[in-house]
This record gives C-alpha cells, sequence and structure tokens, in this order.
C-alpha cells in the first residue's frame, strides 16, 4: 500500500467524519477543519466537499437558514460505508473506477471488471440521468453524415442498407462522424461510403449523393457512455451501379424494420433515431424516396423464408396440390 500524500489524507479524513445516520448532522467546513484545512481553506474546501457528496447521493445537506452554513451526515449505514471505502482507496492510491482507455459499453448481466471500467460506470450513471431528465445537457456534441442506401429486389420490394459497427455494437446506416480534415459533410459521407462498403470507390461518372436533411438527436453514446448530441446530416446514395458488395458486416433490411425502434436484426439492435425523426421531417415519408440503386436480383430462399414464411408456406402448398391433381389425372388416364 502506498502512503497517501496529504490532500489525500485530508480528504478520507473529512469523509470518514461524516456523522452516521443515526447521529446528528455536522457542519463540513468543521470537518474540514479538522482534518487539517487551514482556516482560509476550509469554507472553500466545504463548498466543494458538498457537491461531490450530494453526487454521490449518500449523505443528506442541509443549510442553516441564519448563516447558510452547510450541514451533512451520511443517509443509512451503507452510505456510510460507502464514504469510508473512499477513504480507503483515497489512503491506498488507488482509483475506484478505472481502465479509462477502454473504449465501448456492454448490455447487463455486467462482470465486476466491467461495472468498473471507465466508460461502462460512466454509461450507467449516464443512462439514469438521461432517466431522470428528459432534457438531460449533454456532455459533448458531434457532427455525424449517415448514407441511404435503398434499392428494390424483386419480390421483396424496398430494402435498405444496414452496417454492424463492431465498436457500439448496433446496426447502422452506412456512415459515421466527420472528422477535422473533411471540408464538408459530402466528403465526409464519401469517406465513410469508400470506408465501410469492401472494394467500393466513388465515381462521380455513375454515383451521386442527394442530401436529405439534418436533424438534432441527444442520445447515448454507445462507445463512450456519455449523453451525446448528435448533429446527423442525411444523404442517399443514386447509382447506376449494377451491384454493390456489402461485406459480412452489411444486412438488407425492410423499411419496418428500418423505422422500429425495437427491431434486432440478427441480435441486435439497430441506432436509427435521427432517421425516424428524418423519416417524420420528409413528406410522404421513406416510402416516398426512389430506390437510388436497382439491382433487379431475387433474394435467396433462405431470405424469403424469414422475411415471408406465410406467402412461401402458401405458395408451396399450391404447388405440392397442383403436383397432387398432375398425379391423379395422370393415374386416372393411365387407369382409362
Amino acid at each position: 500500500m502506498t502512503t497517501p500524500d496529504a490532500s489525500a489524507e485530508r480528504l478520507a479524513r473529512v469523509l470518514e467524519s461524516v456523522p452516521g445516520p443515526s447521529e446528528g448532522p455536522a457542519p463540513v467546513a468543521d470537518l474540514c477543519t479538522a482534518a487539517g484545512f487551514g482556516p482560509d481553506d476550509a469554507r472553500t474546501a466545504a463548498e466543494v466537499f458538498v457537491g461531490l457528496l450530494r453526487a454521490s447521493g449518500a449523505v443528506l445537506v442541509t443549510a442553516e437558514p441564519e448563516t447558510g452554513r452547510l450541514f451533512a451526515k451520511s443517509k443509512s449505514p451503507a452510505a456510510a460505508l460507502f464514504l469510508g471505502s473512499l477513504a480507503a482507496y483515497l489512503r491506498a492510491g488507488v482509483p475506484v473506477v478505472d481502465n479509462w482507455t477502454r473504449a465501448g459499453t456492454v448490455e447487463p448481466p455486467y462482470q465486476p471488471n466491467q461495472v468498473l471500467a471507465g466508460p461502462q460506470f460512466l454509461h450507467l450513471i449516464e443512462h439514469r440521468r438521461l432517466g431522470l431528465f428528459a432534457e438531460a445537457a449533454p456532455l459533448r456534441e458531434r457532427r455525424i453524415v449517415h448514407v441511404l442506401v435503398k434499392t428494390r429486389f424483386r419480390l421483396m420490394g424496398p430494402r435498405y442498407l444496414m452496417i454492424y459497427d463492431r465498436a457500439a455494437r448496433q446496426y447502422q446506416l452506412p456512415g459515421g462522424h466527420l472528422r477535422a480534415d473533411d471540408p464538408d459533410p459530402l466528403a465526409a459521407a464519401v469517406r465513410e461510403l469508400e470506408e465501410e462498403l469492401p472494394e467500393f470507390a466513388f465515381d462521380t461518372g455513375r454515383d451521386r449523393l442527394v442530401e436529405l436533411g439534418e436533424v438534432d438527436v441527444t442520445q447515448q453514446s454507445r462507445t463512450y457512455g456519455a449523453v451525446t448530441r448528435y448533429r446527423i446530416v442525411h444523404f442517399q446514395l443514386v447509382s447506376t451501379r449494377q451491384s454493390l458488395n456489402i461485406g459480412p458486416d452489411g444486412q438488407w433490411v425492410s423499411e419496418r424494420t428500418l423505422l422500429n425502434e425495437h427491431a434486432l436484426v440478427k441480435g441486435r439492435t439497430l441506432n436509427t433515431a435521427g432517421l425516424r425523426r428524418l423519416a417524420a421531417e420528409l413528406p410522404g415519408g421513406l416510402g416516398r424516396l426512389a430506390a437510388g440503386l436497382s439491382f433487379g436480383r431475387r433474394p435467396s430462399l433462405l431470405v424469403l423464408l424469414r422475411e415471408k414464411p406465410w406467402e412461401v408456406l402458401g405458395a408451396a402448398l399450391s404447388v405440392i396440390g397442383l403436383v397432387i391433381t398432375l398425379v391423379q389425372v395422370a393415374i386416372e388416364m393411365g387407369a382409362g
């Protein structure tokens, strides 16, 4: 165990001296003075401590009406133990939450090492903040480009391309963050298509991007966990290409799946909050948009079974019935 420095020792003493739930509240400035803070620093330290202790949720803080002095006591025996544990961490010089360099968050159930990873812990407290306050202020802001790739398969109707984001573990439209060296959203959209679609090289002779609109969405980042304001510029790819290599991370989905916030693709959720907002603003919605790509391909039998099981079953029964009828006719003719 490392020897704590003077400031860490003073902070630990304050945490340990907060009265328990069965005791009366104590002036926080007096606790700071007793812990070794000088008279001039005790009031400032008390205000800082109160802010941190309130955020922890472990301490009940009151103010004296006449003087404004702040008083504190722990809310419960477990809360008092929590403050004692924090004090022990301070003295040991060991962080409570670690691994802040790890990117990405996971869904429950959690392992202890996952909960105490920085981004995961941030995700948990930010998720709670977003639930408590509908208008929770974002901690960060990012500008995003998304590209709608729409085609139409025979027997299936319109389909839209989704790409699996391995960092966020979600499906989303092709696209991503604007970088500092992107001159504008259009250039960023071209770059993202070339990065995410195998062997794709944007060709101005046959490819163009049509801007559909910009929307704002505030939600949690699946990578960092923080509540983030996303300004999303949407484009549609319009091309004369006869084929498109979408790679193993791509999936063609229906509009119903695309706009359903609870939909799953291969067991994974879809990040389409921005697209849903855009669709509500477009005259006629996404259905009025012409297909930007015309492949003319028939879907595989497995895709048909997944997307239209009853239609496939009906067609199969019709064929079987026709075969049985023909066999019966042939038998009757042979018997005659």
